[in-house]
């Protein structure tokens, strides 16, 4: 066991909707390391073993950006001498703002990024941080000998469940994320409405918010599809869910849907597998988890008429073949994205 690590992260809070999972990530380092010393621009709710400490820089409690920089390297100058390293999650500054202590105390930096985008900042930090793990190199749009894939860090103990595959009167439908243009839910919404037509009962749930301007525009606009599509009864959107209430949808549901086109695996996707829930997107790089079930399992990016085709095959498959399905899918997860197995990966490198 290794003795001593430096995080710094953007929030710790077990029911944010967004980061809420990395609670079990900061548990999961706690069984690697003897101590482990988080440095968050702001904290929440959680609850950890006595060798995890959390130091906010207190963002929640809206403190100004010189406090909370200030605060920022009288913790970085306290803990980075004694660190076996430092991990950097999700944001290139972290790397920029930690790298003269680590410079200074010969200490290894490893950046986790996923975001597709290439700015200033992570071509800086590339720079000065030793590995950037992410969890699949289609995660990244960024070329560097540096990148080393880990998998996506999927508790999958938090989502498995026992399912029961009867024949049920409803087919529960869910999709989670936040609401903005690029999910692509206008798809679903015309893919149900199809199936309302073919006298298919379903109920549909949208977990997620918007988050920018723009996000809320286009989830007045969809709200208002549904109600003149004549679907508000089928169609829920549910709204912000606590992370840490997250898994009781994807338990809930009978098929968990993904519009997203080529890129990045969705991390909700893969929840949703390791819950046992069939699974259904358009994102053609997932192929790789689905294995020989990709066929049934990925349909035409913004097709309605293809995704309510498969949805109606999906529904149509026997319990035996859903069973065998949806072990698969929990079995792919375990395999690829399991968080046990990404920690001890990014534990190596540090």
């Amino acid at each position: 066991m290794k003795q001593n690590l430096l995080i710094i992260a953007q929030k710790v809070d077990q029911n944010d909707d967004h980061r809420g999972f990395f609670i079990d990530w900061l548990k999961e380092f706690g069984k690697n390391f003897k101590e482990v010393n988080v440095i968050t621009l702001a904290t929440g709710t959680h609850n950890f073993p006595s060798n995890i400490r959390i130091y906010s820089l207190g963002k929640e409690r809206g403190d100004s950006k010189l406090i909370q920089a200030v605060r920022f390297y009288k913790y970085l100058f306290h803990f980075v001498p004694n660190a076996d390293g430092i991990f950097a999650h999700a944001s290139p500054i972290f790397v920029i703002a930690s790298w003269p202590a680590a410079f200074l105390f010969r200490k290894k930096i490893v950046l986790w990024y996923l975001h597709r985008s290439v700015t200033w900042k992570l071509k800086l930090a590339e720079k000065m941080c030793y590995k950037i793990v992410t969890a699949s190199k289609e995660s990244l749009g960024f070329k560097s000998d540096k990148v080393f894939e880990t998998g996506h860090g999927i508790n999958v103990g938090m989502f498995k469940t026992e399912r029961s595959w009867e024949s049920k009167a409803v087919l529960n439908l869910l999709t989670v994320g936040r609401v903005t243009p690029i999910k692509n839910l206008e798809t679903l919404i015309k893919a149900v409405s199809i199936l309302r037509d073919k006298e298919i009962k379903f109920h549909l749930k949208i977990v997620g918010q918007p988050a920018m301007p723009n996000d809320y525009a286009y989830q007045e606009k969809l709200k208002q599809t549904v109600q003149d599509s004549g679907l508000s009864d089928e169609v829920e959107f549910v709204g912000f869910v606590p992370y840490s209430e997250l898994s009781r949808y994807y338990k809930e549901a009978d098929v968990f849907v993904n519009l997203l086109s080529r890129g990045g695996i969705d991390k909700a996707l893969l929840e949703a597998m390791a819950s046992g829930c069939l699974v259904l997107t358009s994102n053609t790089i997932a192929g790789k988890y689905l294995g020989h079930y990709s066929n049934r399992l990925i349909f035409k990016h913004g097709d309605p008429k293809n995704l309510s085709e498969n949805l109606l095959a999906l529904k149509k498959l026997t319990n035996e073949d859903k069973i065998d399905v949806s072990t698969f899918l929990t079995r792919s997860v375990s395999n690829t994205h399991r968080l046990e197995n990404v920690i001890t990966k990014i534990t190596s490198l540090l």
